[in-house]
């Protein structure tokens, strides 16, 4: 279900990326990595942030990476940034954790992809569920709007 309607949002999005399915699971970065036999610099981490005042922030970083949420405070003004919970994820995206696609947070939210992303030939995103993955351009980050700023540690 979750993967079918990954695929409505790409062709709404018109995002064009190479749809990669897997038989073990791909929740995590390490696991992801494994399954696609790919480096984790090349997977992606589409993380869901809170503030304070309930302002949502989304963060896609490289699999190798952490995000820095002190950089995070500073170029949003956000206060007291803490990782949305899996409920607050789904409610927000539609999709449960390990599944959420880097593009599922479009006009839900700010987004800022960390300058790493866009220096990589390609990267894999969550499409949909953990068992489904979708190969991009970086670029496409550019072409739906997302900020690209240093936030990762």
């Amino acid at each position: 279900m979750a993967f079918e309607k990954a695929l409505t949002l790409m062709k709404k999005l018109n995002i064009r990326g190479e749809i990669i399915s897997h038989e073990a699971s791909g929740r995590t970065t390490a696991e992801a990595a494994k399954a696609l036999r790919v480096p984790p610099e090349n997977i992606l981490k589409s993380l869901l942030l809170i503030s304070k005042r309930k302002e949502y922030l989304a963060a896609i970083i490289t699999g190798d990476k952490r995000v820095d949420i002190k950089k995070l405070e500073r170029i949003t003004g956000f206060k007291k940034l803490r990782l949305a919970k899996p409920s607050e994820v789904e409610n927000l995206t539609g999709f449960k954790i390990g599944g959420v696609p880097p593009f599922a947070f479009y006009g839900k939210c700010r987004v800022i992809v960390d300058k790493e992303v866009l220096e990589r030939k390609y990267v894999i995103g969550a499409c949909g569920d953990e068992y489904h993955g979708v190969k991009l351009d970086p670029e496409v980050f550019k072409k739906l709007g997302y900020e690209i700023a240093d936030i990762a540690e």
